[in-house]
């Protein structure tokens, strides 16, 4: 490759710059918003955000892989309450964005997010759809206008299944952790929940990887996506692993002992199979 002139440094070192100093002010978020970020302590956006925003603002379908901890949630969400600060002109109840996660707990997450992004916009109404909670709830939640649902693939079909949401209005589909909804099998639910929403809706996937079959998906669900892609910082240091042998379930008792008692160990994890396993331990 020819060596850059002293122009194109200069340009190339201006775009570094403009991205090292990119401020959410420079996003053309709604004041609200901005009023918002500024109270919970947010001044520059993260890589993936300042990639992310300005692709979604202008309406575009979006493949982005960004690693826990990057900011994706703000990356998806800003957009979207930015979206969603514009009336609806179809009738209905229905949600106008729809977040798409593998788990109730991040689930819980993403509408904690929301609803700080969003606690200026007075008329911003959430729900969560996910399994553990009263179906009653969320039907009743259901029965008034809603702008954003954050839902686990199996509990929405189940609402879908009873006739008790529809997504006549939906604007904005997200789905967060793309590529754990489908290792965790979700990949027929994922396709009968997007077949039910409008083909000109906008299409926002978030994924750690797009290898495979959630690459496959990706590219099926979305129309000409913009791909932003954001390098990994490996920040968290080396994991020791062990494997130690026992020989039945009671020397197993005793190395599991044996190690909690270690002066050394301030917090453990234990993972178990069953339910009852874990109530004896």
């Amino acid at each position: 490759l020819a060596a850059p002139t002293k122009h194109g440094q200069n340009a190339l070192l201006f775009l570094f710059f403009f991205f090292l100093t990119i401020k959410f002010a420079d996003l053309n978020l709604d004041k609200n918003i901005l009023s918002a970020l500024q109270s919970a302590g947010y001044e520059e956006p993260t890589p993936i955000q300042a990639q992310s925003i300005p692709q979604a603002l202008a309406g575009r379908d979006m493949m982005a892989s960004a690693q826990t901890g990057s900011g994706k949630t703000a990356a998806f969400l800003l957009p979207t309450l930015q979206h969603l600060t514009k009336r609806s002109e179809k009738p209905g109840k229905g949600p106008r964005a729809l977040v798409l996660t593998p788990t109730r707990e991040l689930a819980a997450q993403v509408e904690k997010n929301a609803q700080l992004y969003a606690k200026n916009m007075r008329w911003f109404r959430t729900v969560s759809i996910v399994g553990g909670s009263s179906f009653g709830y969320q039907i009743r939640a259901l029965s008034k206008p809603v702008d954003l649902i954050v839902a686990t693939p199996g509990r929405l079909m189940d609402l879908m299944n009873s006739g008790k949401i529809d997504f006549d209005r939906l604007e904005v589909l997200i789905l967060d952790e793309a590529d754990r909804m489908l290792d965790m099998g979700f990949i027929d639910d994922i396709e009968t929940i997007v077949a039910a929403t409008p083909a000109d809706r906008q299409t926002l996937l978030f994924s750690a990887t797009w290898d495979g079959a959630v690459g496959k998906l990706a590219r099926k669900l979305t129309k000409n996506p913009e791909v932003v892609e954001v390098e990994r910082v490996d920040d968290q240091g080396k994991i020791e692993e062990q494997l130690l042998y026992c020989d039945d379930k009671n020397h197993k008792n005793r190395l599991l002992n044996h190690i909690l008692r270690d002066a050394n160990i301030d917090q453990a994890v234990i993972f178990t199979s069953t339910k009852v396993m874990s109530e004896q331990l």
